[in-house]
């Protein structure tokens, strides 16, 4: 029998009422991770994420924390249509969530995650992104294999 992944859908019929991301909720930090096609930017998370995403992590009952992290795929050159979210239990365990978002959300994400790489690569996120195979075979390259 195959062990089943921990993952809750936060958005759904249930959290209809739920507050949404705004613009001034999202920023990030950290550097822009590359993995599997896809860049992945981490959410600072000082805004209140027990409204947004349905937790239970500010508060004093627990030492719980949550991590955010929004992803762009570089093929398609478009934000990805779910935040991954892992909820850190003050006991050790952690969670891998999921969170739905819609398209006001992805447009702001798309600004943001521009900015961000402007700010901190010096580039847009386009030419970023065009960048990444270069990178690639210039390892490639260093390394001595042969493409």
């Amino acid at each position: 029998m195959m062990a089943e992944k921990s993952s809750l859908e936060l958005h759904d019929q249930a959290l209809t009422s739920a507050v949404r991301l705004t613009e001034k909720d999202i920023s990030f930090s950290d550097e822009i991770m590359e993995m599997d096609g896809r860049l992945t930017f981490y959410i600072n998370t000082d805004f209140n994420v027990d409204e947004v995403f349905g937790t239970n992590v500010q508060t004093l009952e627990n030492d719980d924390w949550l991590n955010v992290y929004a992803n762009f795929d570089v093929d398609s050159r478009q934000v990805c249509d779910t935040l991954e979210l892992v909820l850190n239990r003050g006991d050790g365990g952690c969670e891998e969530l999921t969170y739905q978002l819609d398209e006001a959300e992805k447009s702001i994400l798309l600004e943001k995650m521009n900015a961000y790489c402007q700010k901190y690569e010096g580039i847009s996120l386009e030419a970023y992104c065009d960048s990444l195979p270069a990178q690639e075979d210039l390892c490639l390259e260093q390394n001595g294999q042969q493409l």
